[in-house]
């Protein structure tokens, strides 16, 4: 492995990841894991997207002002990275998100080093064939948004878009129709084609699986929402662990 370039960001000891919580309002939650964190605070603080169930910068009916209140203050203790999923995008205008480093879908992958190693960091929703690449770049192009924002002040038309995304329903992989071995394979293949850098593992949510291949060469990051769990830097490995104490 060649000698680490120092403008990759590391990921340190006790980093903690979390992925898909889908929070929609009513849920606690989400709200009392990040009131556990602003008491004892990890390293770093990975929201790996799809953090709520909607959240549109540019649409205000979408934010939650008391988590994104939660965030803010998160990151003002702890450096906060949040990867913008299909749930959650043009984030960057948001002014309780102004001290945390947003990714949007189209940085993505990014690359963080931890023991001179890389590892590619993404919600997950890449490599998914054309239709849906063109889909979601349309929806999560700034022009895009603006519209969506505007059209957003229309109660009735809001309603019909927003209802069935909020009434979809959110499950976990499901295990016993998945290859587990063959989807890392598969994924850590898709990603090395795409990256400039050898890479040494992949850390991605969006498949809802929650499972570890080979010593953290690929990460598929549970879903919070399915299973109130996180995964956490933990003596140099990565680990699924409860969320809630």
């Amino acid at each position: 492995m060649p000698r680490l370039k120092a403008s990759f960001p590391t990921i340190l000891e006790n980093a903690l990841f979390i992925a898909d919580a889908h929070h929609q309002q009513g849920m606690a939650d989400l709200p009392d894991f990040l009131e556990q964190l602003r008491a004892n605070p990890p390293s770093q603080l990975f929201l790996m997207g799809d953090l709520f169930q909607i959240f549109v910068g540019s649409i205000k009916h979408t934010h939650a002002p008391h988590i994104l209140e939660q965030i803010e203050s998160l990151s003002r203790q702890t450096p906060v990275f949040y990867f913008e999923g299909n749930h959650d995008l043009g984030l960057s205008g948001v002014a309780q998100l102004k001290n945390t480093t947003i990714y949007p879908r189209s940085a993505q992958p990014v690359i963080f080093s931890h023991k001179d190693k890389l590892y590619a960091l993404a919600h997950g929703d890449l490599f998914l064939g054309f239709g849906y690449g063109l889909y979601i770049r349309l929806l999560a192009n700034p022009l895009s948004l603006k519209i969506l924002g505007l059209l957003a002040h229309i109660k009735p038309l809001y309603t019909a878009i927003s209802t069935p995304i909020y009434a979809k329903r959110i499950r976990t992989y499901p295990q016993n129709a998945l290859d587990f071995t063959h989807f890392a394979k598969a994924r850590l293949e898709r990603y090395a084609k795409q990256s400039p850098q050898p890479l040494s593992g992949v850390i991605e949510g969006h498949f809802h699986i929650g499972r570890i291949y080979q010593d953290s060469m690929y990460v598929s990051l549970p879903s919070f929402y399915c299973t109130k769990e996180v995964t956490k830097l933990s003596e140099g490995s990565l680990v699924v662990c409860p969320a809630l104490s």
